[in-house]
């Protein structure tokens, strides 16, 4: 039985050449066989040389911008600026449109009013710390306020008394209407202080003409006189006058006490407890001299909790400002802009012209760079291990005949697509697109370089053959006779030709049946050979796109992505 199986898996061997999937031709010999009799097998013999193998996995998809990003509202609003066209092309940083949100916007002056109070409060605060002596703000006399002692609670401008200049005091004196309305500003008043036996001088200041009556029914004018203090008098003293008018002395009706000109109200700047007061009322005082100390034991741990109420309120008004400013939307690169993206139909534009409402999430369009282009193609997973970021691949467009532009590997899926058992991985090629001329959708095909070699020994793969895992060729000795089973190790091995890397020199001559020829095997079978003989499996992703990109005067057509499997290529 052993026999037999052996007679089998070596017929079956012999079936396998190279075709377009790159898998190997082997022609084995079973052991113990002499070598075949003139006649009975044609041999052709080739020559070992140096050559370049080159190694490459290739798939069909259709190109899609690399940088592409959608132009969304980015939340509820009102269109308030709109500078987007159907086809437009756009700058890097360009505001494209700006919405407005009333309740954005309302929560945004709030914050900012709030924070404004906060900073206001501080500021007062830390004023109020540098403020807790107070000082007499002008001469004179001062008169505390009630009950105001060491002890005394005070709060901000809060009344600490009231300091009166007694330089000048005054006296309204009630004359007879006749002869009070002849005074005049600057005339002289004697006057005689009650209960003394004193006189001043004093000086009209005004007469107030609004008449008034006596109890008797007669009529009087009351004259402001002004009275030079020398230090003899005090508010509250009474004083009678007497006016000269022509040749006459006029008595007035009645005395009057006399008053200070003008009082200044003192009011503390900061809020405390008064730890020491340096007056009482009635004390003479000058601009400066310190009335009373205060004490406030709160006041440095209220100035750091309102600091850090401001650092608060300002992430809320950052946060409101960030959220004005997503209401602005620009363009992330420089690119076209097109509705199309969004619908390619219907110009979505028309619907929202400046003041029209939109809700959040709304597909203006997109803005695409046509400068660089990927093409996702889909490779076997048999070949995957091979393809890495950063390989540079030749792409062919189906649409522009006789030019081949270089593309770079730049993304490798993780996850895979099974189809009918075989699974494929999304490889994205990137191509420079500089010219314009790729248009969005086109299909194209990349060829990935897995390995190229150069001036290496080689021979055709129909040279190779095999016997449980060991490599030999049918080699020519320089006597003329023939080894059957030469070994030899091998490199890279590509659809026509493999690398010999130790067995074989340059000009070696090496002997290939007549019956390793090409064979018309498809290449679904050559794939089902290599599985079952290769302990692999492989096959073609599929995909599909459709679609073009055309010039903004002739309309986005739509782009689809995809692309048939990557297939194994190589050639020397």
């Amino acid at each position: 039985m052993a026999g037999l199986r052996n007679k089998k898996w070596i017929a079956i061997i012999a079936l396998i050449v190279v075709c377009g999937g790159g898998t190997a031709a082997y022609v084995t010999w079973k052991p113990g066989t002499s070598k075949p009799a003139a006649g009975q097998q044609q041999q052709r013999v080739v020559q070992v040389t140096k050559g370049n193998i080159k190694v490459a996995v290739s798939g069909t998809a259709q190109f899609e911008p690399r940088d592409l990003q959608n132009i969304i509202a980015p939340a509820d609003g009102t269109i308030k600026t709109m500078n987007m066209t159907r086809y437009q092309e756009v700058k890097k940083g360009q505001l494209l449109f700006e919405l407005s949100s009333s309740s954005q916007e309302a929560s945004l002056k709030q914050a900012q009013n709030q924070l404004v109070t906060l900073e206001q409060e501080l500021a007062d605060l830390i004023a109020q710390q540098g403020r807790m002596t107070i000082t007499a703000t002008a001469d004179g006399v001062i008169t505390l306020a009630n009950n105001l002692d060491a002890g005394s609670s005070v709060n901000k401008n809060g009344k600490i008394g009231t300091i009166s200049p007694s330089g000048i005091l005054t006296v309204k004196l009630l004359f007879p209407a006749a002869e009070g309305l002849q005074a005049k500003k600057g005339d002289v008043v004697d006057l005689s202080i009650t209960g003394h036996m004193l006189t001043q001088t004093g000086i009209v200041e005004s007469v107030d003409k609004n008449l008034k009556a006596d109890a008797n029914g007669n009529k009087l004018v009351t004259v402001i006189v002004n009275v030079p203090n020398d230090g003899t008098l005090s508010a509250g003293t009474m004083v009678k006058g007497s006016l000269s008018i022509g040749a006459s002395k006029v008595e007035a009706s009645s005395e009057a006490a006399l008053e200070y000109i003008s009082t200044v109200t003192l009011l503390s700047e900061a809020q405390g407890t008064v730890k020491k007061l340096n007056v009482k009322t009635g004390d003479t005082v000058h601009a400066g001299d310190v009335i009373a100390e205060l004490a406030n034991d709160t006041l440095a741990n209220s100035i750091t909790a309102k600091q850090n109420d401001i650092e608060r309120q300002k992430v809320l008004v950052s946060d409101s400002e960030d959220k004005i400013k997503t209401l602005q939307v620009f363009a992330p690169f420089d690119g076209i802009f097109s509705t199309d993206f969004a619908n390619k139909r219907t110009n979505v534009l028309n619907s929202y012209p400046v003041g029209a409402t939109i809700e959040s999430g709304t597909q203006l369009g997109a803005v695409a760079s046509f400068n660089s282009l990927q093409l996702p193609i889909q490779v076997d997973e048999l070949d995957l291990p091979s393809i890495k970021v950063g390989q540079k691949a030749n792409v062919t467009v189906s649409a522009i005949a006789g030019r081949t532009f270089e593309g770079e590997v730049t993304q490798i899926s993780s996850v895979g697509t099974t189809t009918n058992g075989v699974t494929a991985y999304d490889v994205v090629v990137a191509v420079n697109n500089n010219d314009q001329i790729i248009k969005n959708g086109m299909t194209a095909t990349a060829e990935i370089l897995v390995q190229n070699k150069t001036n290496v020994l080689v021979l055709p793969v129909e040279a190779l053959q095999t016997q449980r895992g060991q490599r030999f060729v049918t080699l020519q000795k320089e006597d003329g006779t023939l080894e059957q089973q030469h070994p030899i190790k091998i490199g890279v091995r590509s659809q026509t030709q493999v690398e010999v890397t130790e067995g074989l020199s340059e000009g070696d001559k090496v002997f290939i049946p007549q019956s390793a020829q090409r064979s018309n095997l498809t290449q679904a079978q050559q794939d089902q050979l290599r599985q079952q003989f290769q302990g692999g499996a492989g096959g073609a992703g599929a995909g599909a796109g459709g679609g073009s990109f055309a010039p903004p005067a002739g309309g986005f057509g739509g782009g689809g992505t995809g692309g048939t499997g990557g297939g194994r290529a190589g050639g020397n």
